[in-house]
């Protein structure tokens, strides 16, 4: 499992940023997340869970999913698979006033729109990576492109955003940078309620409607990131794991661990070092 928190930079040539990420079996795990830029994911090969926006969906050959701007996300490998992924600067479509309604694996579409779309995006992904002095430049246009097929037909008017729905961003981060700096040690929803001020019913159902995890299903897949890096650099026993990543015992972490990776611990290892 990869550690990846999108620190984001936008190429004011390219006016996007774009990368290819592959992963094997279940060990890339993105936790959940939100940021001002929007994000395009083209499932290219394979599968990828994402929870967003307070619900949960899978992304198999082929499907796109459009992200728009502070939706919380997390994503998770099922299966090896290929992933395109694209950011845009939250004023990329500021002129057009519009949110983009894309998620080809819940809603059918025009499947030749799709198919350009998709050809789009793999042109503007080579032109990304092209070595070529003045390549950027045919890249822009590509991107100017991408814009105008997204808007047209995927646009829907913006709403501007509430004053209610600003305040309940921050506090969901406040919840969310709480849980990254303490998850190590085992806090529980309660504690987490009574830090930031909430009752614990609260913070439970505010978690799980905007997020679309639990409060125990983010923190885990925090400890789990965690252990997997002590797997992959450190010859440390699984108690010693299990601590140090805020599970409360090793029956707990080999459970967690079996149900997010599909293979134990102990497997996992043996994997690793047959890899290398």
């Amino acid at each position: 499992m990869k550690k990846m928190y999108e620190h984001i930079e936008i190429d004011r040539k390219k006016l996007i940023n774009l990368f290819i990420f592959q992963a094997n079996d279940t060990e890339r795990v993105i936790p959940m997340h939100f940021h001002s830029n929007m994000e395009l994911i083209y499932c290219i090969s394979g599968s990828l869970r994402v929870w967003h926006d307070g619900k949960v969906i899978t992304l198999m050959d082929q499907d796109l999913l459009f992200i728009n701007t502070n939706i919380p996300h997390s994503t998770q490998s099922l299966t090896e698979n290929r992933v395109l992924v694209l950011h845009f600067t939250e004023s990329f479509f500021a002129n057009e006033q519009v949110v983009i309604q894309l998620n080809t694996s819940e809603e059918r579409m025009d499947e030749e729109i799709l198919s350009n779309l998709r050809n789009l995006l793999m042109e503007i992904y080579n032109l990304h990576v092209s070595t070529g002095t003045y390549d950027y430049i045919l890249a822009q246009s590509r991107v100017i492109e991408l814009k105008y097929r997204l808007v047209h037909h995927f646009g829907q008017v913006a709403q501007s955003p509430s004053a209610t729905n600003s305040a309940r961003q921050q506090r969901i981060q406040t919840i969310l940078d709480y849980i990254k700096e303490h998850y190590t040690e085992n806090i529980s929803l309660a504690e987490t309620a009574r830090v930031c001020g909430y009752s614990e019913a609260y913070l439970s159902r505010m978690f799980h409607e905007y997020t679309g995890q639990t409060f125990t299903e983010y923190k885990q897949i925090l400890c789990l990131e965690m252990a997997i890096e002590l797997l992959d650099s450190t010859n440390k026993s699984l108690t010693e794991i299990s601590y140090e990543t805020g599970f409360p015992n090793v029956k707990s972490f080999r459970k967690a661990f079996k149900e997010v990776m599909g293979k134990t611990p102990y497997e996992y290892k043996k994997s690793s070092e047959v890899q290398m």
